[in-house]
């Protein structure tokens, strides 16, 4: 990520934070399947499977904005990123839905949320999960980030004094950082109504400074969006211990030997 790439001002804070974010996603995205005991006769496998997915599909994600950013595909770059904070919201409700129902101790309602999860598709008799589902819940997530990020480190307040300056309407930072307000705008985009259609791509003879405006706001936008991914990390990081956890609630101890088994998938 660099001021090359996104083609307008990048806070140095800031990209810092996508450039660490993007190494934790590739971290991620490269780790095996694997257990320290036979998960057989379990969905575990197909836990961790998708939980890993999520982290490879925000990798191609992010180096797709970042390639289309850099030869300034504004709108193109917007609808990947507005797919990209929805599969972060759905990645993070996926694995707060197992880590929830494994302390629940319900094995059953488990397997038939991970079904939604791993293998729904309309119409097909096992429905997905809503995609707003995971944004609700990333929103839930991400107020509390916000301010816990910029009382330790003013990062955001001094990036507010900034945006001031250009549009003194911005009441807090909240406007410019919450995931719903940023899923919002790259909606406006994404879809072909007006701002995503002739505001984006005007006649040479409309293109002015309110045109190029629009469209900083919008790279802007998509930057955050891979910015936003620090919440799928942090659930990753979170579930580190969820196979032990798994095998602690469910699995007798006579179950889970030694050695590593593809366990069943829960689309069958």
């Amino acid at each position: 990520m660099s001021d090359e790439q996104t083609k307008e001002p990048v806070f140095p804070d800031v990209v810092a934070r996508i450039e660490k974010i993007e190494q934790h996603l590739h971290g991620w995205a490269s780790k095996p399947v694997e257990f320290t005991f036979n998960p057989a006769g379990t969905n575990l496998y197909s836990i961790i499977e998708l939980s890993l997915s999520y982290a490879k599909r925000c990798v191609a994600f992010a180096a797709s904005i970042q390639l289309l950013l850099k030869d300034d595909h504004i709108v193109p770059a917007t609808v990947i990123a507005r797919a990209l904070i929805e599969t972060i919201g759905i990645g993070c409700l996926f694995l707060s839905d197992m880590d929830r129902l494994i302390v629940a101790g319900d094995r059953d309602q488990l397997d038939t949320r991970l079904k939604r999860f791993y293998a729904g598709f309309k119409g097909s008799g096992v429905e997905p999960v809503h995609v707003l589902d995971g944004i609700r819940h990333l929103e839930q997530l991400d107020k509390a980030y916000v301010k816990y990020l910029d009382e330790k480190y003013g990062v955001f307040t001094r990036i507010l004094g900034i945006v001031r300056e250009i549009n003194p309407a911005v009441s807090n930072i909240y406007e410019i950082l919450s995931v719903i307000n940023n899923y919002n705008d790259l909606s406006e985009v994404a879809h072909p109504n007006g701002v995503g259609t002739q505001f984006m791509y005007p006649d040479p003879t409309n293109e002015n400074s309110v045109v190029e405006q629009a469209r900083n706001r919008f790279r802007t936008a998509s930057v955050v969006a891979i910015w936003q991914s620090r919440y799928l990390v942090t659930a990753l990081e979170n579930s580190v211990d969820l196979p032990d956890r798994y095998r602690a609630a469910f699995m007798s101890l006579s179950e889970g030997g030694p050695g590593s088994d593809s366990g069943q998938d829960p689309s069958n």
